[in-house]
């Protein structure tokens, strides 16, 4: 593995909902848009009334095509719906806080910081990843299929491996195209039962702790 790749994040505010998404708990996203909201947590504003089910209509329509893309291309993924982590290169504790603590000029209460060490993986079979996050990758897509970002949006670069979702086999030789300029990876984790027994460090308000 590249050695300025070695974490995978996750920023959260309520435990409650760590390893979940709306998608998959589709029976009660308006009370957890509801819970998100209340708490002013990690983009709580997309969870607003006002925007809620523009994003889940976003989010439903990126997933299917990231299941779809890459099951056609590389075979089954073990869950329908992934787990999302950020892998930003050269990350270190510090900056991970930092980045937490950066939403808080945005209105939003800080977040804890759940931080998982790549080579504890040993199985990424039902890992993927997007080059940036899975809503700028797939924007063309999602454009095209008449669905709009809510609130000011910046446009974000084309890319040439956007609109594709990735084996995680590949992070290396895909990353060696971009090391020389900022990026940010999204990781996609389809496989909750191994996610939820790997290692973990939970940063943020309460400390830094082990799980």
């Amino acid at each position: 593995m590249c050695s300025d790749l070695r974490y995978l994040v996750h920023f959260f505010n309520d435990g409650r909902f760590l390893f979940k998404t709306l998608t998959m708990e589709a029976a009660r996203a308006d009370d957890i848009c509801d819970a998100v909201s209340a708490q002013k947590g990690w983009y709580w504003i997309r969870f607003s009334p006002a925007e809620r089910h523009g994003y889940v209509t976003r989010r439903a329509f990126v997933e299917a095509a990231m299941y779809s893309d890459y099951t056609r291309t590389y075979g089954t993924l073990k869950d329908p719906v992934p787990v999302y982590f950020y892998l930003i290169p050269n990350l270190t504790d510090a900056r991970a806080l930092e980045l937490a603590r950066r939403r808080t000029t945005h209105g939003e209460t800080e977040p804890q910081v759940l931080l998982l060490e790549i080579r504890d993986i040993e199985d990424t079979s039902n890992v993927t990843f997007t080059v940036n996050d899975s809503h700028t990758a797939y924007r063309g897509r999602v454009m095209a299929a008449g669905l709009s970002f809510g609130g000011a949006v910046e446009v974000p670069d084309a890319l040439p491996d956007h609109d594709r979702v990735f084996p995680f086999s590949l992070i290396e030789r895909v990353h060696r195209r971009y090391e020389a300029r900022p990026i940010t990876y999204e990781v996609q984790v389809w496989d909750r039962r191994m996610l939820e027994a790997l290692p973990r460090r939970i940063l943020g308000r309460e400390g830094d702790a082990h799980a």
